[in-house]
């Protein structure tokens, strides 16, 4: 396996399981980035759906959009509900 470039080294297994370590880590603790990874994904389940749907008439671009739209709002109905049932927690 040669070098794509000059000083570059090939990388190892072990540097790639360090490499997903450090990912996961961080991933543990911040969560954010987590959730908005898996809405993104999920809109890829959802925006074909949203397509098959129209018939065709709508372009893939606004059926991802309105796949996102429909997630974001779920995703804050869902925030505002327990806000409203546990608001010391708020």
């Amino acid at each position: 396996m040669k070098p794509i470039h000059r000083n570059s080294r090939p990388l190892s297994p072990s540097s790639l399981v360090d490499a997903l370590a450090f990912i996961w880590s961080q991933w543990r603790r911040q969560k954010f980035p987590l959730w908005i990874f898996l809405g993104l994904c999920l809109n890829l389940a959802i925006a074909p759906a949203v397509l098959a749907t129209t018939n065709g008439s709508l372009a893939r671009g606004n059926a991802y959009a309105l796949g996102l739209l429909g997630l974001v709002t779920l995703a804050l109905a869902v925030y505002l509900f327990a806000v409203i049932l546990q608001p010391e927690r708020f």
